[in-house]
């Protein structure tokens, strides 16, 4: 469509009406000269109330405020645009002057909806500005289909670092955040510990209760994890009844003191066995300091050491290595 056309035109008219694109047209008073169909449709307002009025915003915002048209026809700069359109508009790299935009629209459907505008001026044959074309698209599906899409992501991230029995993170998730604590203890000279744990005689309640009630006390012990831990801290199931926690900003008597905290309360817990039976396990507790320059394998090996030694000493307990 040629920009340099009378708003009264019969042709201009015709093209805006037959367009399946909602098209608002203003001129340059601010006052609605075309309101085709689709607009009409999509705003659920039709024409014979919006054409000759300066309220084109209506339909779209519970108060007034200038359309992206309205913008375009003041010639507006970005700042100015940005002050309604902030981080959702770009110019047009199709039409100079022009710009175009997305944003969510509450007050459309049920839920709202999605709308993908673009604006240009329109000129008549001397350049002179006569007034803006407003075109809007409904990109709800779009949307959500990323949404959907970003979720499905975000949950398939979420399992491949989960262990599924516990919830707690996995063991491969734990050689990545090791890794990445390691470096942040080194660059900053912090301290970071580290906890191995293992459930005392776990074979013993599987062979005596079954696998379901191994399962349930892995789910205890796991859940005790999360409840004593802080939010800096992280809990990984390592293999089979062995768990690892992550202690940054921490030194050997802190984690001492968070390990035998974990112990203790686990000791507490109680789970019910298939035939109404009590089921009750401890754990032991290795701890072991981030020594700069290690490797990843060191430092678990001395809190794994110091956790059969704890063993050694009786179990349900807990033993440091420094």
């Amino acid at each position: 469509m040629s920009p340099n056309m009378n708003l009264g035109h019969p042709e201009l008219s015709q093209i805006i009406e037959g367009n399946p694109v909602a098209t608002i047209v203003i001129d340059s008073q601010h006052r609605i000269t075309h309101w085709n169909r689709a607009c009409s449709i999509l705003t659920g307002t039709p024409a014979s109330q919006m054409i000759g009025t300066n309220r084109q915003w209506a339909p779209f915002y519970p108060s007034a405020r200038p359309i992206m048209a309205d913008l375009i026809i003041d010639q507006a700069l970005e700042n100015a645009i940005s002050q309604f359109y902030s981080g959702k508009f770009r110019p047009s790299a199709i039409i100079p002057g022009a710009y175009e935009a997305e944003d969510y629209f509450p007050m459309f459907g049920e839920d709202g909806c999605w709308l993908y505008f673009t604006a240009a001026v329109l000129k008549d044959a001397s350049g002179q500005i006569v007034g803006a074309i407003e075109t809007l698209q409904d990109v709800t599906a779009r949307h959500r289909a990323e949404e959907a899409l970003k979720r499905s992501e975000e949950r398939y991230k979420q399992l491949s670092m989960t262990d599924a029995l516990t919830g707690l993170y996995n063991s491969r998730h734990l050689r990545e955040q090791l890794k990445q604590e390691m470096l942040r203890a080194s660059r900053y000279n912090h301290p970071l510990s580290l906890l191995v744990i293992d459930a005392d005689d776990f074979k013993k309640i599987n062979d005596t209760y079954g696998h379901l009630e191994g399962d349930q006390v892995l789910q205890s012990l796991a859940s005790v994890l999360k409840h004593c831990l802080r939010t800096s801290d992280s809990a990984y199931r390592y293999g089979g009844e062995e768990f690892v926690v992550l202690l940054p900003e921490t030194d050997l008597e802190g984690a001492a003191l968070i390990g035998n905290r974990c112990r203790e309360m686990f000791a507490q817990q109680v789970v019910e066995s298939e035939q109404g039976l009590p089921v009750q396990c401890t754990i032991s507790v290795g701890a072991s300091l981030y020594h700069p320059g290690e490797t990843a394998s060191d430092f678990i090996c001395r809190a794994d050491a110091a956790t059969y030694e704890a063993k050694s000493r009786g179990k349900n307990c807990l033993v440091s290595h420094a």
